[in-house]
């Protein structure tokens, strides 16, 4: 049997410390391969949001944009290897399971003192308490 899928799934808040700190959810944790203690993200390209995956979801992305890369021009705004690889990060666990995320893209999801992981199957989001509530009550909105 192969390397197992990560599975993310439900809602947890933690706290943010001033340098960047945050304690990735126990549960996210667990579900990467054993031999991955790090996780990849990049600012969201369609919201407040942060994307996080393990590495292996970000080699398939990588894997699919080099077939639709050989049709685009290096370096202009249609490439979405530019858009999704050149900002992607991989950032490691600490030995207390916790990240450092990048100021900028802690200030792109306005996250300061909490932040609020999402879980999306093979991937998963991080979010500032208020912009994420801000998105479920325009989701639940638009669902009326």
């Amino acid at each position: 049997m192969g390397q197992k899928m990560p599975l993310f799934s439900s809602k947890y808040t933690n706290k943010v410390d001033k340098k960047g700190r945050v304690s990735v959810p126990a549960p996210f944790r667990s579900t990467l391969p054993d031999d991955d203690q790090s996780i990849s993200v990049l600012p969201s390209l369609v919201s407040k949001a942060i994307e996080g995956f393990d590495y292996s979801y970000l080699m398939q992305i990588s894997e699919r944009l080099d077939n639709y890369d050989m049709m685009t021009v290096p370096g202009q705004p249609s490439n979405p290897a530019a858009k999704i690889l050149s900002r992607s990060m991989t950032i490691s666990f600490d030995s207390d399971g916790r990240i450092v995320l990048p100021q900028e893209f802690m200030k792109h999801a306005g996250i300061s003192d909490r932040a609020v992981f999402v879980g999306l199957g093979k991937t998963f989001q991080i979010w500032s308490p208020e912009e994420y509530q801000a998105a479920m009550a325009q989701d639940d909105e638009e669902l009326m």
